[in-house]
């Protein structure tokens, strides 16, 4: 369901002069709000204007630098005077900070990236929170990066802002929400912007970050109109029940809203500290088993499920290539690239190719234990795969236990993040749908 309607609202958008900001300034302004935009250069500005205004909208340019706290007050003061109470604040302005080794950077020019990333958006909010607390009303978007997610190499300024960003948005949501204001962190996708170009094409950026070029050459990069429809959601108020959470353009946001209650609970879609658990499971497991679900690094993925099957069919559905090739795609919008390869011996190994509107995905393995009608371990690798940071290599045991059918148990081990887990999750519950499915197999 879409939630575009932003009818006479305020909307003020930073960076608004090109690239994402210009995206999500043009999508407010079809949705009906009325918007400022604010940059520090006036001519790009006076495009984005234009262009809003050729489409029908209304709109209107306040250059000012967001690291300028008088420069900032003084704008939004104009912007409150010509257009009234400000409803949603989107601080998108942001910069990539210097390439290259943390140890070979210079300080201030690194402490610059911190300073637009974070504290810009901090002199932003701190402007338009009063009012917006006076009047029980208002939203704040904040524009971060995927790059939160995970530690990144050789751009440590702009991951290191972005991620104190999606923090900063859970500290402003959780002191806002008892005056019913909202915020939310966005993780944009990669779009094709000035910053990628210089990534993509500057000698520092094709030395220290050769694996960028990838994304656009897999064809993962993404239009800006996507972060912008999604910014745009946010902004309606329809998911107001998902405040403090980082959301990025992958999340299905009417399914988020029927698991608030679990996404609370688990606090899912947050920066969290994930440690080795005290108890693995109430239920008794085995000792190989147990250790696997404390493995010493990463997350860890847990899934137990009866299945109305024979023990027999049960494990032959893992490892024959004909039964893959139904499960595997079981209720997924993909087809198979070429058929399951699957080698099932220790130290054979699988390949599974499919493809899909967004691209080709790949997952390969190899066995190191095999024990019929009892346990599989195998590593799994997944290659091109967009909602995951990249290649990454886990370990995956799965054990059968005859009860009624066959209880199948499988803890994966090694998850880089929480995204890779919630994926994966929702992978291999989709997987063992398929496999339950087809008890005449």
């Amino acid at each position: 369901m879409e939630s575009l309607d932003l009818d006479g609202r305020v909307v003020v958008v930073t960076g608004a002069g090109r690239g994402i900001g210009r995206a999500i300034a043009i999508r407010a302004a079809e949705a009906g709000a009325r918007v400022a935009v604010l940059s520090r250069s006036k001519d790009q500005l006076e495009a984005t204007v234009e262009t809003i205004l050729q489409l029908g909208g209304t709109a209107a340019a306040f250059p000012a630098s967001v690291t300028e706290t008088a420069s900032i007050n003084k704008a939004f003061e104009q912007i409150a005077h010509s257009f009234g109470a400000i409803d949603v604040l989107v601080n998108n302005a942001g910069t990539l900070g210097p390439f290259g080794p943390f140890s070979e950077n210079d300080s201030d020019e690194w402490w610059k990236g911190i300073e637009v990333n974070l504290r810009g958006a901090a002199i932003c909010t701190r402007a338009v929170l009063p009012a917006m607390i006076e009047r029980r009303s208002g939203r704040i978007v904040n524009v971060s990066s995927g790059g939160a997610e995970t530690a990144m190499t050789y751009f440590s300024s702009y991951i290191v802002g972005k991620t104190a960003l999606v923090r900063f948005t859970e500290c402003i949501a959780a002191e806002i929400r008892p005056y019913g204001l909202s915020a939310f962190a966005i993780g944009p996708g990669t779009v094709r912007t000035s910053m990628a170009e210089h990534s993509l094409t500057s000698p520092e950026g094709r030395r220290w970050l050769p694996w960028f070029q990838g994304i656009f050459d897999a064809g993962l990069d993404v239009p800006g109109e996507v972060p912008a429809t999604l910014v745009t959601r946010l902004a309606s108020g329809r998911y107001d029940a998902l405040s403090g959470r980082f959301l990025t353009i992958r999340e299905d946001l009417e399914l988020l809203l029927q698991a608030t209650t679990a996404i609370s609970r688990e606090q899912l879609y947050a920066l969290r500290v994930n440690r080795l658990p005290t108890v693995v499971s109430a239920r008794p497991a085995s000792r190989s088993l147990t250790e696997a679900a404390t493995g010493p690094a990463g997350l860890t993925l847990r899934l137990d499920r009866l299945l109305p099957l024979p023990i027999e069919k049960a494990f032959a559905a893992w490892i024959d290539h004909a039964a893959i090739a139904r499960w595997f795609i079981h209720a997924a919008d993909v087809r198979w690239v070429t058929g399951a390869e699957v080698d099932a011996k220790p130290g054979g190994g699988f390949r599974f190719q499919v493809a899909g509107s967004a691209g080709v995905f790949e997952f390969t393995g190899t066995y190191r234990e095999v024990t019929e009608f009892r346990r599989l371990e195998f590593t799994w690798r997944w290659r091109s795969l967009p909602i995951l940071d990249g290649p990454g290599d886990t370990s995956v045991v799965v054990e059968f236990e005859q009860s009624e059918g066959t209880r199948v148990t499988l803890v994966q081990t090694h998850l880089p993040h929480q995204e890779a887990l919630e994926a994966h999750r929702r992978g291999w519950e989709r997987c063992l749908d398929g496999m339950a499915s087809q008890s005449a197999m």
